[in-house]
């Protein structure tokens, strides 16, 4: 017998709740099948561009329609997304088209319409003009998309009623992304240099919440004495790194607190030291004269000036000079567990304290002769708001390990359940069922012996109540297994 044979002889061996159950059975599959078959068949999308503006997003689509290429919308109209096997190759059909930014660039003058009066043709110079910066700003990685303004008065023929360039700068930065202030002045500097007569300070940059980026124009000597503070905290929050690190590794994240104060000379001192050295003159001038007397006789005569040797020495004292170091350091005990819960504080010794002190010594470059001044103190540490959240945070993590097992045995007893009831409609099959004409009572006169049934009588029942009530004075054991193999069987 073939396949086909045996599935037809199964099929009409079923019943009809059976027929209709591996129907449904059959047809969810089918429909699940051709579901997963159309979900693989979709193309896999992926971004062609973000972060657009309304005009450009119109106009890509436009574009996109022409070319028939699919795509989908995201984020309210910003993301646009095409099948992953053309994003390139769109991509560049569009960059060739001029999109996205078409009309903001110097292409707005590569048509020089008839007609164009100056006025317009120095209002479109200066829109290619900010489009170009825009761009040039929107090529650094943190920057997602940027808008440039820029303020060009007329030239006027008095110097003093001349007004400067201005411009303003508005980023919007990718999520996560920060501009650091090396960044800040790159790009205040990038636009200062692009347009004519645009000083650095006559530039403002902001970010799309509103924050001032960069740094207003300050009189010089509040400059100065801005990188003098920013110098300070510089070193301060090395040393700290430092020392922090050390400790860390010694004692434990979350075990000391370090401070570190610093004091700096910035004073610009420059002195002239001339030194005289009189024991050792040096010959500044030798005249000698010779003259011969009548008698024959010769005289000789010398005259040698003398000069007071000099050494001058100019000096420059360096800037930005460690005057003093401060530092403070809090360093917390160990526990020990004290029973229900508890934990019971035990402060460092002296030994220990004294090694962390020549420890930060060393690594601060600790000099007493300079006024230096460390101080190491043990104390117990706060942990009740850290010890709350890490009580709470291990509940969280056993309560989603639970729902996690919890899931996953309820979806297996859930297929049990439903492999369970499979089987049992299958061992339900036709012609398992008890005839209506007959009924089969196992007795203790042997294995195959009957009750006959009258067909269609009421005394039926009363004859197998009866022969019942009476096996079970006669014989219980028969009664029981009788019992037994009718649940069997009802399984």
């Amino acid at each position: 017998m073939d396949f086909t044979s045996r599935i037809g002889a199964f099929w009409r061996k079923l019943a009809p709740n059976q027929r209709i159950l591996f129907g449904t059975i059959g047809a969810g599959f089918v429909l699940l099948v051709g579901l997963l078959l159309n979900w693989a068949a979709q193309p896999e999308y992926a971004v062609l561009f973000a972060n657009l503006e309304p005009t450009d997003g119109s106009s890509i689509l436009d574009r996109l329609r022409t070319e028939k290429v699919p795509y989908q919308v995201r984020d309210g109209g910003r993301t646009i997304m095409v099948p992953q096997s053309q994003v390139y190759e769109t991509r560049l059909s569009l960059a060739g088209q001029g999109l996205p930014g078409s009309g903001t660039g110097y292409e707005l003058l590569d048509t020089n319409k008839l007609g164009w009066t100056d006025f317009v043709q120095k209002l479109q110079y200066r829109r290619a003009l900010e489009g170009e910066i825009a761009r040039t700003i929107q090529t650094l990685e943190e920057v997602g998309n940027a808008r440039v303004h820029l303020v060009m008065p007329e030239p006027s023929l008095f110097v003093s009623e001349e007004k400067p360039t201005t411009a303003s700068v508005v980023l919007r930065l990718k999520p996560g992304a920060r501009l650091a202030p090396t960044q800040v002045r790159g790009i205040v500097h990038l636009v200062s240099s692009a347009v004519e007569g645009l000083q650095p300070e006559n530039v403002t940059l902001l970010d799309v919440m509103g924050n001032l980026l960069s740094q207003p124009r300050q009189d010089p000597l509040i400059g100065a004495t801005s990188d003098q503070i920013a110098l300070v905290r510089g070193l301060e929050e090395q040393l700290t790194g430092k020392v922090q690190t050390l400790l860390e590794t010694v004692l434990g994240p979350g075990k000391s607190v370090v401070r570190i104060a610093a004091e700096m000379n910035f004073e610009k001192k420059e002195s002239t030291v001339e030194q005289y050295d009189a024991d050792n003159p040096v010959i500044r001038s030798e005249e000698k004269t010779n003259q011969s007397a009548p008698d024959g006789s010769k005289t000789e005569s010398a005259t040698t000036n003398y000069e007071i040797s000099r050494k001058t020495e100019r000096i420059s004292s360096p800037t930005g000079v460690v005057k003093r170091l401060t530092a403070s350091v809090f360093v917390d005990g160990t526990y020990k567990d004290a029973g229900k819960g508890q934990r019971e504080y035990v402060p460092r010794t002296a030994d220990e304290i004294k090694k962390y002190e020549n420890i930060i010594r060393t690594a601060i470059g600790f000099d007493g002769t300079r006024g230096d001044l460390l101080t190491v103190e043990n104390v117990a540490f706060d942990t009740s708001v850290m010890d709350r959240e890490r009580k709470e945070m291990e509940k969280s993590e056993r309560l989603q390990l639970f729902m996690q097992l919890g899931g996953k045995l309820g979806s297996l007893v859930l297929v049990l359940a439903l492999l369970l009831f499979l089987v049992r409609m299958v061992r339900r099959a036709p012609g398992a069922e008890p005839s209506s004409r007959s009924v089969d009572i196992t007795l203790g006169g042997g294995p195959n012996a009957q009750l006959p049934a009258a067909a269609g009588e009421p005394t039926e029942y009363q004859l197998i109540s009866e022969k019942l009530q009476a096996l079970a004075k006669e014989n219980p054991e028969d009664l029981s297994r009788l019992l037994r193999v009718w649940l069997r069987e009802s399984m």
